[in-house]
């Protein structure tokens, strides 16, 4: 009998696990302190600095002053998307854009901006902060 509940026990664990596979992959691999720059089409550069949580992630772009929280969407292994909303500097930055990111290589991960209509905003590389 306690073999049985060991078994079940174990079963619903792995079921729970794979459940929560909506956060996990590329946002768990890459949790924390990323920084980075950012450029908009025009060829403006900036500094930003993320750092991925749970669920969400804090923004911060010191040249303008603007706080922002992601919301991710979704989360898989190849990408996470979401959207940005700004707590500090709406009146500075670009407000109601959504983003992706994704791997750009082994140490450094990509974002790309977006308008609701889809219009690519911006892009920025990030590698994780030691």
């Amino acid at each position: 009998m306690r073999k049985m509940l060991l078994v079940l026990f174990l079963a619903i664990g792995q079921v729970l696990v794979m459940g929560q596979g909506a956060f996990a992959d590329l946002l768990s691999e890459n949790r924390g302190q990323w920084e980075g720059t950012g450029v908009l089409e025009s060829g403006f550069e900036w500094p930003i600095y993320v750092n991925f949580l749970t669920n969400t992630a804090e923004v911060y772009t010191p040249d303008d002053g603007c706080q922002s929280i992601w919301t991710f969407q979704s989360v898989s292994a190849q990408m996470i998307k979401g959207w940005e909303e700004v707590i500090v500097g709406a009146d500075r930055c670009y407000v109601g854009l959504k983003f992706v990111v994704t791997r750009y290589d082994e140490h450094r991960l990509e974002v790309n901006w977006f308008k609701p209509n889809g219009m690519f905003v911006a892009e920025a590389l990030l590698w994780r902060v030691q």
